[in-house]
């Protein structure tokens, strides 16, 4: 009897077994892990190996089931504190910025929906997992932050803002034989200045293998997606889903924006908002928006036809952005600003990219701005002044994730699968 028995338990573990053998193929099968990392470069390699101890893969829970899992980067980590304010037994707190995909129900609705009894569990490069607390999250740049505890410090990455500003306006080079060239200008060193063109690395993790993900491409100035937040640049840098919240990095292994995932591509949104959220969730637990009713672009991004009517008519011209739509009622519309206007200063500080703009009003909610346009319809410059207003939660920005319920009932079935192969042995 208890032979029979014994046998049984083996043959329920065999099944159990191929349940998860199962779930691995399905999770390649979905996320395409094989087909990464071939062919990659070693300059990616060795770049991607300076943060890749700062990666971690996330995976939720909601009432017990499988929710969604992504990617994440550990950026800060510190000594636990104790109430007494001593040292706190050699534990250290780490946080964790990823995509607030984690923790909500997966929707192609602009409204989003907290999910409840969310349950975090973080991935390391190896170990058991770790159990995550959520310290905050913002749906409308869809970020999220972690934090969890281990009694040995982790590495953390660097976080570089980026200047994707470039000037239009042609003009001679003394040092140049060429007859044109690009008007220089003046650039924060601390910045990491991004060309359209320019190498850049998209990281990720695993769940059940805890592997490293990396694909490299290149920033694309024109390439755009369904994704509806204005601030996100585009790459050709080939990803799954499990890139979403990931780092995007540059080529010394900075991390320079947050993966986000559409059409097979990776979209990012600059550190340069992700850090001040970071910085507002942790303050907070919460991000106050400015909204001014306005759908900008950066001027290099623009049509070539559309650069040459705006050099043509403003010479001096050399950095801006273009007004593209103006909802009707906003404090954009009420200022005065009409499409094709082009923002060249704010508060008397010249305005080189929508990033820049994005950073002068970002906490100036009910505050009046000063802006500088140049109008076609106008040879001068045309100032007006805008009173910044707060955007509201059902304004925010739609981030879909159809394949989120898709992964867990994959996921569910073969457990599914399991339970029933394993009670059927047992009966009989």
């Amino acid at each position: 009897m208890e032979s029979a028995t014994s046998s049984k338990r083996q043959r329920v573990g065999s099944v159990q077994r191929a349940a998860r053998d199962t779930e691995d193929e399905e999770e390649e099968k979905m996320f395409d892990v094989r087909s990464v990392n071939k062919d990659l470069d070693i300059d990616s390699k060795i770049a991607a190996l300076k943060v890749s101890l700062s990666v971690v893969c996330l995976l939720s829970r909601t009432g017990g089931k499988n929710l969604c899992r992504c990617s994440g980067t550990v950026v800060e980590c510190e000594r636990k504190q104790e109430s007494g304010g001593g040292g706190g037994g050699g534990e250290f707190v780490a946080t964790i910025l990823t995509s607030a995909n984690l923790l909500r129900f997966p929707s192609y609705s602009r409204y989003t929906f907290l999910a409840p009894d969310i349950t975090v569990e973080v991935y390391l490069s190896k170990g058991k997992p770790l159990k995550g607390q959520v310290l905050g999250y913002d749906f409308h740049y869809n970020l999220a932050i972690i934090q969890i505890t281990t009694d040995y410090p982790l590495p953390t990455a660097i976080l570089t803002d980026i200047d994707v500003s470039m000037p239009l306006t042609p003009t001679p080079l003394l040092t140049d034989s060429k007859p044109f060239g690009l008007r220089p200008h003046t650039v924060d060193s601390s910045l990491f200045k991004l060309r359209g063109g320019d190498k850049v690395i998209a990281l990720a993790r695993t769940l059940t293998c805890q592997c490293l993900l990396v694909e490299s491409g290149t920033l694309s100035i024109y390439k755009s997606s369904g994704l509806h937040c204005q601030e996100l640049l585009y790459t050709s840098c080939k990803t799954t889903q499990v890139y979403i919240g990931g780092p995007l990095i540059n080529c010394d292994g900075e991390v320079i924006g947050i993966v986000f995932h559409y059409d097979g591509y990776a979209a990012f949104l600059p550190i340069n908002i992700a850090s001040r959220c970071l910085q507002l969730l942790k303050r907070d637990r919460g991000v106050c928006h400015p909204w001014l009713g306005m759908t900008l672009t950066n001027s290099y991004a623009a049509k070539a036809s559309v650069l040459e009517e705006i050099i043509q008519k403003f010479p001096h011209i050399s950095n801006g952005i273009i007004v593209k739509d103006v909802m009707k009622g906003s404090p954009a519309a009420h200022a005065g600003i009409v499409s094709k206007d082009i923002i060249v200063e704010c508060d008397g500080e010249v305005v080189k990219c929508s990033l820049e703009f994005c950073r002068k009003v970002w906490n100036r909610a009910s505050q009046s701005v000063e802006v500088v346009v140049m109008r076609p319809s106008s040879s001068k410059p045309v100032k007006l002044t805008m009173v910044v207003d707060e955007l509201k939660p059902a304004s925010y920005n739609c981030w879909p994730v159809p394949a989120d319920k898709e992964y867990a009932a994959v996921i569910w079935r073969s457990i599914d699968l399991a339970a029933q192969r394993a009670t059927t042995w047992l009966d009989t």
